[in-house]
């Protein structure tokens, strides 16, 4: 999928509201055990995507400031 600039920062700053939400839930110690095992991953998941798209928008913006 070819997103545009634009596209991949609404997706970045989507993604931070979302990793802050699940580290809010996992910093009021209110979740048992399994619940937090499963946000942790989905957090840890969701950075790694994250760190992806944060990649694919370096590149682009590379590529027009250098008219590639």
């Amino acid at each position: 999928m070819n997103l545009s600039p634009k596209a991949l920062r609404f997706l970045i700053e989507a993604l931070d509201y979302r990793i802050q939400a699940y580290q809010e839930q996992l910093d009021s110690d209110s979740l048992d055990e399994d619940a937090a095992s499963d946000i942790g991953n989905d957090a840890m998941y969701l950075e790694t995507l994250q760190q992806d798209l944060r990649k694919t928008l370096e590149s682009q913006t590379s590529k027009v400031s250098t008219g590639i």
